[in-house]
């Protein structure tokens, strides 16, 4: 009950931190244009602010169980590389005899510059109404001000830093194909973030082939695969770790129509009451992922579990007090890094630490030789021969909570934190408590 009565304080002051409470004048007309293309809103959909995630989707009446359906969405609501490649407007600012296999986009950053193109022809917009619905900010780290980027941890850092390089390449890129010759001044690249985060946040997952035309204009420009879509009004379900839900884009058995379906597959009390919010499942995704592209975090997430890097392992060995004198072999670290053995080195509260982290700290802690082939035996032999690396575990453990402490203290230094700032800070706290959970509670 304590950790509940936490996580639930947590998550409100999560949402006054967000400021996540919307103006949902927008609805009406939402509902209208969504009607307009076929659908019926069958589930008795509607937006309401709830007072721990802010805006979510209820049914007003109806009471759904595990198999009911969440939303039946047209396709034709689905922005998709459909709508791109059937819009001749939107074509035409294209030269594709300047597509070049050089200076391709991915689909996420051609959507992102469709949804910065469609808001920029303001009433002119078919999509106006879904285009007010969209959060007027992000609370991503990308989006903290350096002082505040320098007081986060290394992990949140790398992913921000290759944000922002596929964001400014991709609009380095555009610039390049399009006949517009004030381009960063009708499409700055502050507003190309804020679309792009957009669709980072907001995107459904649908089988591109299945939507996407024989003749593609832009097949010569786009990386990858056209698997995503915008999904207007589904779009405002909000993720839960305690639901799964299944997406599916198939043929209504009677219009044969193409549609995209939202199915409730597992919950908690196994229904959701009417005026209740309804949760969806993005993924088993944890908190660092979660924060980092889509901007929030779940208290006592049960998918989360505490990742570590080798440069973590390495910073560890060089500042633990109880370690100075011993020396690590550069061969171990060699051998680690060609045999990827520094990926996936995490500890989880209930589950203990990953079978990485055990034989990394295996070879460095226990094992006397640095000769590849005994490195070889230790790594890739059997379990049952690994020797108990608990007391080593803990230290690191302790190590990496006093990390976070100062990380906390250099945040709790700055004046006046903006919302991204706000948000990372109640992360760490939350990954602070991880750490402590992990030491109070180990018995790997």
């Amino acid at each position: 009950m304590g950790r509940t009565y936490r996580s639930r304080k947590q998550r409100q002051k999560l949402a006054k931190e967000q400021n996540q409470v919307k103006d949902d004048r927008f609805l009406p007309d939402l509902y209208k244009y969504l009607c307009s293309l076929g659908w019926r809103n069958e589930t008795q959909l509607t937006a309401r602010n709830f007072p721990i995630s802010g805006r979510g989707l209820c049914s007003k009446s109806q009471t759904l169980e595990i198999g009911s359906e969440l939303i039946r969405l047209p396709s034709d609501a689905l922005l998709s590389i459909k709508t791109l490649e059937n819009d001749d407007n939107f074509k035409e600012i294209f030269d594709e005899t300047k597509f070049d296999k050089d200076h391709k986009i991915s689909f996420q950053s051609l959507m992102t510059f469709y949804i910065l193109y469609q808001k920029d022809l303001e009433e002119n917009s078919k999509y106006q109404a879904y285009l007010k619905s969209l959060p007027t900010y992000f609370t991503t780290p990308y989006f903290c001000p350096i002082s505040e980027l320098q007081c986060l941890p290394e992990n949140i850092l790398e992913r921000t830093v290759e944000q922002n390089r596929l964001i400014k390449m991709a609009y380095s890129n555009l610039k390049l194909v399009l006949n517009i010759q004030n381009f960063e001044e009708k499409y700055p690249l502050q507003q190309f973030r804020w679309a792009y985060f957009v669709v980072n946040t907001r995107s459904v997952y649908v089988f591109g082939k299945q939507l996407k035309p024989e003749k593609s204009f832009f097949q010569n420009f786009i990386t990858e695969d056209c698997n995503l879509a915008l999904a207007p009004f589904l779009d405002l379900f909000n993720h839960s770790d305690k639901v799964q839900t299944q997406a599916d884009l198939m043929r209504n058995s009677k219009t044969k129509e193409l549609e995209f379906i939202l199915t409730l597959d597992d919950c908690e009390n196994s229904k959701i009451l009417p005026l209740q919010q309804i949760f969806i499942s993005y993924g088993a995704l944890t908190n660092l992922k979660l924060l980092c592209e889509y901007g929030f975090f779940l208290p006592s997430n049960r998918h989360d579990y505490f990742e570590f890097s080798l440069n973590d392992i390495e910073n560890f060995l060089h500042n633990e007090k109880s370690l100075k004198g011993r020396i690590f072999h550069k061969n171990k670290f060699k051998f680690i890094r060609e045999h990827n053995l520094c990926d996936q080195m995490f500890v989880h509260r209930s589950e203990g630490i990953s079978h990485n982290l055990h034989v990394v700290l295996q070879l460095l802690f226990k094992e006397e030789s640095h000769f590849p082939n005994i490195l070889n035996q230790v790594a890739f032999g059997s379990v049952d021969n690994l020797d108990n690396v608990n007391e080593e575990v803990k230290l690191l453990l302790k190590f990496k909570l006093q990390e976070y402490e100062m990380f906390i203290k250099s945040l709790d230094s700055i004046q006046k934190l903006s919302k991204s700032g706000l948000v990372a800070k109640s992360y760490l706290h939350e990954c602070h408590e991880y750490l402590l959970n992990c030491i109070n509670t180990m018995e790997f």
